[in-house]
């Protein structure tokens, strides 16, 4: 070659460079949304399924496999889901998506899916059913809600909706229009002692804790690495924040985590450290840190001044009962841990706490999500960055004509015995009528278990099969449950992959966000969404309630939602989140210590550290300690019975997901070493844990993992409806995965279905908020 020539070719430096610059082309991101990516398609260009050949679509939507609401993209072809994804655009999930989520292609097609309206032609519970028309089925819900109207009696009518996140609006509505106060539909978020504790204090329903930009986290009983309230979206942050991090300007060491908990769960194996603290505690422990870190002079002095309705000689004269050595007798920590861990957390900035179920499902469960907000209060972590802080989200105001609240009294909303709550005690509903407290006419539940979710479940279940107590029971639900076997009507229920609903989830970025939930596909057989199910049936009933339904489909009642946001109609509206699948206002940015300004959403415009609504009950206005009273001078051989949610399900919504069944169909309990030695049992025992209100058998699993006084066993196992898989057992069907069912009762690995523990779960609530105390039921367990 002469001199001054070019060779001709790619010399191997090029060739390296592009197959660098290719691999980086071909990241998940741009893989699966080439656009998010930056790739811009030419127009006319098409998706193609590199295994199929077929023309692919990508249609962004929300899933609603758990309760966080992450974003996802379907994959469809030729009117076929191939598969699910997260969408990496969205601001929450940022393209992570769950084992649940993924699985939500069992449910879309599921062979034993409820597809056309089914009526009872057996005794109640026998799960004889014939299939009729939505004619008919409507006309007959129709015509007993328009004879509850006639006699005067429309608050019969209860309409029962677990989690009803995204259609609280409609299924209000339409229980008002016909005339009754009686739509049980709150199950906010974060449990309903929660939400009261936070309403109280600051004015919102719950915590957004800021784990991605903090230096120290104290876990007060939860378990966000499987099981938070907005399971993939903290989770991932929760994990940022456990790593070394550059945010503003410079690296940020990894985050400490401190969990306590009755149970080494997989957060509690992740921490730094784990104390194994006696159930219902929780409160104390963090009073007793607050008080240390006062005494210390390590306290927020400004914002207890200027920010909270109380003074802070007298929280410091409040706090100093609550000693190291109570806490420490009571809670069965150390007391130096308690006193090192408040210094730590009073100053490693910013720090936060993480609490949910396991620290306010308890009978002092509001009290004690109090008291950790009053630490976060006096440490100086209310709202800052890496913080403690208020819930980021958008309220859809009601629009049209709203159906006016009826003026009749309803205990079922206002139970006597629990003066603060105002929306109803689910758990409490059919005990009340079984008691002769409530009258019912028509029962209609939306995606509500109670006969296998309830606590005492099987007297739950009794009353439901009771027709004088219970005359007309309607299902709206995609498969046979426990309660539709015993419901008089099952409607076909479209799964949240074949319906319209508008989500406002709270957004960690600290930007409200709107998320779209669209159909990826056309609903299967005869299924219809919830919102036309009420739609038709109002104009059916007539008489003045069809006027609330003024829109032609979901989609213009989605329309009519959205003009409540200006700025998003000015983006596109409905069409615009049809495209991107979510929406945040461009203009907004991240803002800390948003009560600046405009004040806390409490009466005194502050945080209420004192609670004249507490005082006006009779309750301790102050946050404060009371012990469990079902755990004092505990008998030899009793034990607090807890349970706990596997990552794989969602309580019992999931039993049904072939993928997440074979998984986790199996729920053993477990059992400190030392508390089984004494009673007996070996590793893989058949146990009996028997309470006041029932008994289950299972498996033991001995193990140091749990507290001494304590067994604990997982839910959503043990179905005894909600079809074949639900129950472990393998049938044919048109799908040949369902014959593999292998971990039923008599294989040679067999160990499902395993066993519903809300049996033997003693119905008690917490006298302020009213939840279920899910934590506090005593048992004794014996060798069976």
């Amino acid at each position: 070659m002469r001199e001054g020539e070019k060779k001709k070719g790619l010399s191997r430096r090029d060739f390296i460079r592009a197959g660098l610059v290719g691999a980086a082309a071909l990241t998940t991101e741009g893989v699966f949304h080439p656009l998010s990516s930056g790739m811009e398609l030419e127009a006319g260009g098409r998706q193609v399924s590199r295994t199929t050949g077929r023309e692919r679509r990508t249609v962004p939507s929300t899933c609603l496999g758990c309760f966080a609401r992450c974003g996802l993209f379907g994959y469809v072809e030729d009117g076929h889901v191939m598969k699910l994804g997260g969408n990496p655009d969205h601001p929450n999930s940022r393209g992570r998506l769950c084992a649940k989520g993924q699985a939500g292609l069992n449910l879309l097609y599921d062979p034993e899916r409820v597809l056309h309206p089914l009526r009872r032609v057996g005794a109640r519970g026998k799960g004889e059913f014939e299939q009729i028309s939505w004619e008919d089925a409507l006309n007959e819900v129709a015509e007993r809600l328009r004879e509850l109207r006639a006699e005067g009696r429309p608050e019969q009518l209860v309409f029962h909706s677990e989690r009803d996140i995204t259609t609280a609006d409609l299924t209000r509505r339409f229980t008002h229009a016909v005339g009754s106060p009686n739509c049980l539909n709150f199950r906010p978020l974060a449990g309903v002692n929660k939400q009261l504790a936070h309403e109280l204090t600051w004015g919102a329903e719950l915590d957004i804790d800021d784990v991605a930009y903090t230096q120290y986290i104290v876990n007060f009983g939860s378990n966000p690495y499987e099981a938070h309230l907005l399971r993939t979206s903290f989770a991932q942050r929760l994990q940022e924040g456990r790593s070394a991090r550059f945010f503003d300007g410079r690296v940020h060491s990894r985050a400490k985590l401190v969990t306590l908990d009755v149970r080494v769960s997989n957060t509690a194996g992740r921490s730094d450290e784990w104390h194994p603290i006696r159930p219902g505690t929780d409160g104390l422990v963090a009073l007793a840190m607050a008080h240390v870190i006062m005494e210390a002079g390590l306290h927020d002095e400004r914002f207890l001044a200027e920010w909270t309705n109380y003074p802070v000689d007298e929280l410091r004269q409040h706090l100093s009962q609550f000693t190291l050595e109570v806490a420490a007798r009571e809670s069965g920590m150390h007391a130096a841990d308690i006193k090192r861990i408040a210094l730590e957390f009073a100053t490693t900035r910013p720090s936060t706490t993480i609490s949910t179920g396991g620290s306010t499902k308890h009978w002092n469960g509001v009290q004690n999500e109090r008291c950790i907000a009053l630490l976060n209060a006096v440490a100086g972590n209310v709202d800052i960055k890496g913080g403690y802080c208020l819930p980021r989200q958008y309220r859809l105001r009601p629009f049209g004509t709203e159906p006016p609240a009826p003026t009749v009294e309803s205990e079922l909303l206002r139970p006597a015995e629990f003066p603060l709550v105002s929306r109803g005690v689910s758990e409490r509903l059919l005990p009340m009528v079984a008691e002769g407290r409530h009258q019912l006419g028509v029962y209609m539940l939306y995606r509500a278990n109670p006969a296998y979710a309830a606590p005492e479940s099987e007297s739950v279940a009794e009353t439901l099969r009771d027709e004088a107590k219970v005359p007309f029971t309607v299902s709206i639900d995609t498969h046979i449950s426990e309660t539709g076997q015993l419901a008089d009507l099952i409607l076909p229920s479209a799964t949240y992959l074949e319906r319209w609903e508008i989500e406002t989830p709270p957004a960690f970025e600290m930007v409200p966000l709107i998320s779209l939930r669209q159909p990826l596909v056309s609903p299967r057989g005869e299924c219809r969404g919830i919102t036309e199910i009420l739609t038709d049936l109002a104009r059916r009933v007539g008489g003045g309630v069809e006027q609330h339904f003024d829109f032609a489909s979901p989609r213009a009642y989605l329309r009519r939602l959205i003009d409540s946001l200006p700025r998003l109609v000015a983006a596109g509206g409905l069409d615009y989140l049809q495209e991107r699948g979510f929406w945040v206002d461009p203009e907004a940015g991240a803002q800390y210590e948003s009560y600046v300004g405009r004040g806390f959403d409490t009466p005194s415009g502050k945080f209420e550290i004192y609670s004249e609504r507490l005082a006006a009950a009779g309750f301790s206005p102050l946050p404060t300690y009371a012990p469990i009273p079902a755990h004092q001078d505990l008998s030899d051989g009793e034990l607090v019975l807890t349970t706990f949610q596997f990552n794989v399900h969602t309580h019992w919504l999931t039993g049904n997901q072939m993928w997440l069944s074979e998984v986790v169909h199996d729920n053993p309990l477990w059992i400190n070493t030392v508390t089984a030695r004494r009673l007996g049992i070996e590793q893989g025992d058949h146990v009996r844990v028997t309470s006041r209100a029932g008994q289950f058998e299972t498996r033991a699993w001995v193990t140091e993992g749990v507290h001494p006084q304590v067994v604990a066993v997982g839910d959503g196992c043990g179905h005894w409806g909600y079809g074949h898989v639900a129950q472990a057992k393998p049938f044919r069907s048109q799908e040949p995965q369902t014959a593999l069912v292998w971990w039923g009762k008599g294989g040679e690995h067999a160990a499902g279905p395993g066993v519903s523990p809300n049996r033997a779960v003693l119905a008690s609530n917490d006298p302020i908020g009213g939840g279920q105390a899910w934590m506090d039921t005593v048992v004794r367990v014996e060798r069976v």
